[in-house]
C-alpha cells in the first residue's frame, strides 16, 4: 500500500489529472488536476498511514520517525517533477 499509494498520487499530480472511463462502456473522461487531487491526497494519506503503521514496527525513536518522514515528502516531490518529465 505504501509504494501503489505513492505512485498512484504522483501519477495523478505528474500528470495534472487522470482519465477513467464507464464500466459499460462508453467514451472515457479526463478528470482535471482540482477535482483529481482529492483523488491524489486520498492516496498520499493512504501510503502515509501504510509507512506510518510501518514505521511504528521499526522503531520508536521521534528522531528516526521525522527523518522518515521527511524523507517520504522529498521522494513523492521527486517521483512527481521526474514522472511530469516523461
Amino acid at each position: 500500500m505504501f509504494i501503489l499509494g505513492l505512485l498512484g498520487g504522483t501519477l495523478i499530480v505528474a500528470y495534472s489529472g487522470y482519465e477513467t472511463s464507464p464500466r459499460y462502456g462508453g467514451s472515457s473522461v479526463f478528470v482535471p488536476t482540482p477535482q483529481a487531487y482529492i483523488i491524489a491526497a486520498a492516496m498520499y494519506g493512504m501510503s502515509c498511514l501504510a509507512m506510518l503503521a510501518l514505521l511504528r514496527r521499526l522503531t520508536t525513536s521521534l528522531i528516526w520517525a521525522a527523518a522518515v518522514v521527511s524523507s517520504y515528502v522529498l521522494l513523492a516531490w521527486l517521483f512527481s517533477h521526474s514522472i511530469g518529465q516523461l
